[in-house]
């Protein structure tokens, strides 16, 4: 046990040093303080990967999936990457199609790392130069090396970390990178300098001192490049006679003497949460939705350099975490300054993440300008479907996105300089309107095609509160909530009369549920029912963006509480304040809200520490709101939507809001308990407070739902039934509206006026039914898996591949790598969270729409694999002796009918499954169509084509005709050999004969009738003796003709019965009418 965590942990440290470079494994334990630089000499290989915009807009128009794009590129990179370690080079940073290499080189040994790089560029260009794909897009490399002075700059914090590479040698290599050509290697003027044997290189300078290198001569640099071969040849020939396979070209000495924390921090959070819980890399690539921001960041060389980025990074990290997106990648080499941050990776998907995207570049844009070390700053956002997975060698790789949109994004950002850009897509998602989007003019994008308009996000516009929003249309559903809702909002604004105190009063109401449920919609259904009683109502509605602010939300409350919210000058508030509280004793204490109005009133004489202020201030603000609103006789109300984007300093004063005749009512989302302050948990989940959990609204309501949303009398039917087929169970009406509207946009549905009522009406050469699963609700679905636990997160991804009711055993074979007790508590979770049902000792999954969204979050590759495995699983329970099975079948075949349905009944009766007898034909029925779909979805069709075989010959065992006949047809549609035709033939023969045999067959028969049956009998033998061979037309013609033969005289006799009966009761009625008569 000892060895094996022992074994799990030097594993683990493997597999997080592959995320970063020997350079970061060297220094990551001396990094004592941040921001931090190494000065170094080096050589630098600049590697552009030319015809990847290409390859991805090919990909992409043929609809192959970025996994088979991601595929391609990564055979070219392991080829690349292969070659740089094998010659000691070391991959510092991937930025998409560009990769930065670099030879630690001080001057002493400059000459034989100029020697490897020049060779590694050689071998690069012979592999890899024309590089043929799979849509006919040929691959090549630029190759640029420089020699010189370079500077790492480590920024960061102590959980989240970055190094980016700048300094001469950069540049150098910037400048040879712009001469190259497709296949070509250019030298700059100092790395031309180093090179060892000139006369040995075969190279054309070019005008401004850069060399272009055609070719070597095979002994040239044999001297430099042989420095040190033969020891490490003789320390590998040694470990190589022990070694199976080739040894790893990674430097291992590194690893040894690196320490696990030291580099954690240089690693993306998603792959961290893998490792950590001992799941598989491969199940965190996947095909998601994401939000990209490129960010252009031009410093002003007159600053210290490393300082200017350390300052920029703090405030764009600031903003991104605050937005809850994450930093991907900071690099230099490429187009300046450039930061990669993403919205909607695994573990950050949320609600409304494409607003966030946009509100966080508006964000920066303003917090970089206003840095004098910043002279311009660009952003680029864009939004679509990308894969998200490593990339690279298996022992140099990184964590990236991959995919059309990130290069669209890098465009946008170096084509539309000091802006705010984003695409159409973008755009349409966001919840912002028309005015905060202005349409740029035209610009050819490189390498991108059909980009559609791109637009300036309003950065004025931007972070501005709006109200709940207003409906014209009554609510729907929440009725029972809705009337509980107003009981307590009566008797909680009279809590302060004795009369009508009442025990169960609230003052907190708390509407809770998850996105797009209709909390806003209740919540503004209580504040008209409010005002409809002359009571006075407050709104506010903090965002993600105020989270951070220091008492937002008190603010804004108090603010439209004394009536200063038109006042814009400082001046206009203090003087409403001393005229409000001119004979109030509390003119004299005004002076504490100071901070929070941004006033300047003159402070009251005395000292008070931070602990007497702020209880100082809590009484002040509970007497200034219960002044000023005693005066409503009728109450007040104070609504505030969304209520877990409240600040923390805010939530310390929410609860003396609360006077006699207020009641405040949030609205909150889903979120940990943990990440709730505890004066927001007191609040929340205190005795005052009232909690509503809100799960949607009923499917019965869908129609009068669109017919609210598109302002219509009538809508189509077919529209009605595929949104509810979508979904099982209540409502979501955010996916509802952004279905409808994704509907409308693509011309799929149209309104008409009919009259003065307008209607509804799908498009012509529309079929609604038939489309795919409407991006909204996948959104949703994704987001809702994102926020369960790692381990769930992936037994949700493996179970869809299932398909089918599953086990507890079953899944916890696919999940090897997961104890088998963690599995069974992990779906325990996931029946608790609702995921999952518990049915006759199978579980299944709540919602379909659920089950084919995590399908589809995994790579092709992964649902091959885990295809594979499970068809393997079957075979192990059900057919551990299968040879031993088909042979007990032919010879239960080649026995009498009778005795033949006695032993399968026996043997149904008596299935045992994989450890006791061999399982019953019966239980092979389920198991043969699972068998055949999938080993076809791993891609064996040879085994898919066998087992249909297998099904069909069960079916047939069974009486089972029709559906013999349908296996032998589906079958022949998989193409299957001569021999396995001809089977098919026999089985499809022999199912057609045995359609006119009915149940009797199975029943023991007489002696007499015997002879009736031996004709079909023999044509079902003759088949199943030699199933090759096809029975002769006529052959199962006779067989025909005498079970028609015998079924006439058997109608014959069962006629003259029912004749004898008849006449028996005719006489017995004759003998009882002439008794009668005579008597």
């Amino acid at each position: 046990m000892f060895r094996k965590s022992r074994r799990e942990k030097e594993l683990k440290t493997k597999e997080l040093m592959a995320h970063v470079p020997d350079l970061v494994l060297n220094i990551s334990k001396k990094v004592r303080h941040l921001p931090m630089v190494q000065h170094l000499e080096g050589v630098l290989m600049f590697l552009d990967i030319s015809g990847f915009t290409a390859l991805c807009e090919e990909f992409s128009r043929r609809n192959l999936g970025v996994d088979a794009l991601t595929k391609t590129l990564n055979d070219y990179l392991g080829h690349i990457e292969n070659a740089v370690m094998k010659l000691d080079g070391d991959i510092i940073e991937f930025a998409g199609d560009a990769v930065l290499v670099l030879w630690d080189a001080p001057e002493f040994v400059a000459r034989e790392a100029m020697a490897k790089a020049v060779k590694c560029s050689r071998q690069i260009q012979k592999q890899c130069h024309n590089w043929s794909t799979d849509v006919g897009v040929l691959l090549g490399v630029k190759v640029a090396l420089s020699y010189g002075p370079v500077s790492v700059s480590f920024v960061g914090n102590e959980e989240l970390q970055h190094f980016s590479t700048s300094g001469q040698a950069v540049e150098d290599a910037n400048n040879a990178e712009k001469l190259c050509e497709k296949g070509s290697i250019i030298l700059s003027p100092e790395a031309w300098k180093i090179c060892p044997e000139k006369k040995g290189i075969f190279a054309e300078q070019l005008d401004d001192d850069h060399f272009k290198i055609m070719a070597l001569k095979k002994t040239w640099a044999e001297k430099e490049l042989n420095k040190g071969a033969s020891k490490k040849s003789t320390k590998s020939s040694r470990k190589s006679k022990t070694l199976k396979r080739e040894p790893p070209v990674r430097n291992s000495s590194l690893m040894k003497k690196s320490m696990k924390a030291s580099i954690r921090p240089y690693i993306a959070t998603p792959v961290l949460r893998k490792v950590d819980e001992n799941q598989p890399l491969e199940y965190l690539c996947e095909m998601r939705e994401v939000s990209i921001l490129f960010i252009s960041i031009q410093m002003d060389l007159g600053y210290e350099h490393l300082h200017s980025l350390q300052k920029t990074y703090n405030h764009i990290q600031d903003s991104v975490l605050q937005f809850q997106g994450l930093t991907n990648k900071i690099f230099e080499f490429d187009k300046g300054t450039s930061f990669l941050v993403l919205f909607g990776l695994p573990g950050f998907k949320h609600e409304d993440e494409v607003s966030h995207s946009l509100q966080c570049a508006a964000q920066i844009k303003n917090k970089v300008d206003g840095l004098m070390e910043v002279k311009q700053a660009s952003i680029g956002v864009t939004t679509g479907k990308v894969f998200c997975g490593v990339v690279g060698h298996p022992e140099r790789h990184e964590y990236t996105v991959i995919g059309p949109k990130v290069n669209m994004a890098a465009r946008l950002m170096m084509n539309y300089t000091n802006k705010v850009s984003c695409d159409e897509q973008t755009k349409g998602q966001s919840k912002f309107g028309n005015p905060y989007f202005t349409a740029l003019p035209h610009v050819t994008l490189k390498g991108l095609e059909d980009v559609g308009t791109i637009y300036e996000y309003n950065i004025a516009k931007s972070g501005t509160e709006s109200c709940i929003p207003e409906s014209k249309h009554p609510m729907l559903g929440y009725a029972q909530e809705y009337m509980l809702a107003i009981e307590l909002l009566e008797a909680g604004i009279h809590r302060g009369n004795t009369r009508m105190q009442q025990q169960d009063a609230a003052a907190f109401i708390v509407l809770e549920g998850e996105p797009g449920v209709g909390k806003s919609r209740f919540l503004r259904a209580l504040a008209d029912a409010a005002l409809k009683n002359s009571m006075r109502v407050v709104c506010t509605r903090p965002s993600i963006g105020n989270q951070s602010t220091p008492y937002h939300t008190i603010c804004s409350i108090l603010t439209e509480v004394l009536g200063l919210g038109k006042m814009t000058s400082a001046q206009e508030k203090e003087r409403e304040l001393q005229r409000r509280f001119r004979w109030s004793p509390m003119i004299k204490k005004l002076s504490l809200l100071n901070n929070l109005l941004g006033i300047q009133l003159p402070a009251s004489p005395g000292n008070m520490n931070q602990a007497d202020e702020s209880q100082a201030l809590s009484r002040l603000l509970s007497q200034v709101v219960i002044n000023t609103l005693e005066g409503e006789e009728s109450g007040t109300l104070i609504a505030i939507d969304d209520a877990h984007y409240i600040d923390s300093d805010s939530w310390v004063y929410i609860k003396d809001l609360v006077g006699d005749t207020t009641v405040l009512v949030f609205t909150v989302g889903p979120r940990p308990t943990d990440r709730w302050t505890t004066d927001a948990l007191n609040v929340l989940t205190g005795p005052s407070s009232k909690t509503f959990q809100l799960k949607g609204i009923e499917p019965n309501c869908m129609e009068p739902l669109l017919c609210q949303m598109l302002e219509v009398v009538r809508v189509p039917r077919e529209l009605t039934n595929m949104l509810t087929a979508h979904l099982k169970g209540n409502l979501n009406l955010s996916w509802v509206k952004q279905c409808v509207h994704n509907l409308l946009h693509h011309n799929q549905l149209e309104i008409v006026t009919k009259g003065a009522k307008p209607e509804c009406v799908v498009s012509a050469g529309v079929r609604l039914m038939e489309l795919e699963i409407p991006e909204s609700l996948r959104g949703c679905m994704i987001a809702f898996i994102d926020r369960l636990p790692e381990v769930e997160r992936v037994a949700v991804k493996i179970s869809s591949v299932i398909g089918t009711p599953f086990t507890d055993e079953a899944l916890c074979y696919l999940m090897g790598h997961t104890p088998p007790d963690k599995v069974r508590r992990t779906i325990g979770d996931l029946l608790s969270a609702g995921v999952f049902v518990f049915d006759c000792g199978l579980f299944t999954f709540q919602s379909d729409t659920l089950l084919e969204t995590a399908y589809t979050l995994l790579t092709q590759n992964q649902c091959r694999k885990l295809h594979e495995r499970y068809a393997v699983y079957l075979e192990n329970k059900f057919l551990e002796a299968p040879k031993m099975k088909r042979k007990s079948r032919k010879s239960l075949q080649a026995k009498k009918v009778s005795r033949k349905n006695k032993k399968a009944s026996r043997r149904a009766a008596s299935a045992k499954g994989k450890h006791g007898s061999a399982p019953s034909e019966i239980v092979l029925q389920s198991v043969y169509p699972q068998l055949i779909n999938h080993w076809r979805k791993a891609g064996d069709i040879s085994k898919s084509i066998d087992y249909t075989i297998h099904a069909a010959e069960s079916a047939v065992a069974l009486g089972n005709t029709m559906q013999a006949i349908s296996f032998a047809m589906k079958a022949r549609a998989l193409n299957p050999s001569f021999e396995q035709s001809q089977h098919l033939d026999a089985l499809a023969t022999q199912a057609t004969a045995s359609v006119f045999l009915t149940k009797q067959r199975r029943m023991p028969v007489k002696r007499t009738q015997q002879r009736w049956q031996d004709a079909a009998r023999r044509a079902r033998l003759q088949a199943r003796q030699d199933p090759l061979v096809v029975p002769t037309p006529s052959a199962a013609l006779q067989s025909q003709s005498a079970l028609r033969r015998f079924y006439l005289a058997r109608r014959y006799k069962i006629w003259l019965f029912i004749l004898s009966i008849v006449l028996l009761y005719l006489l017995c009625l004759y003998h009882y009418y002439r008794t009668v008569i005579i008597e």
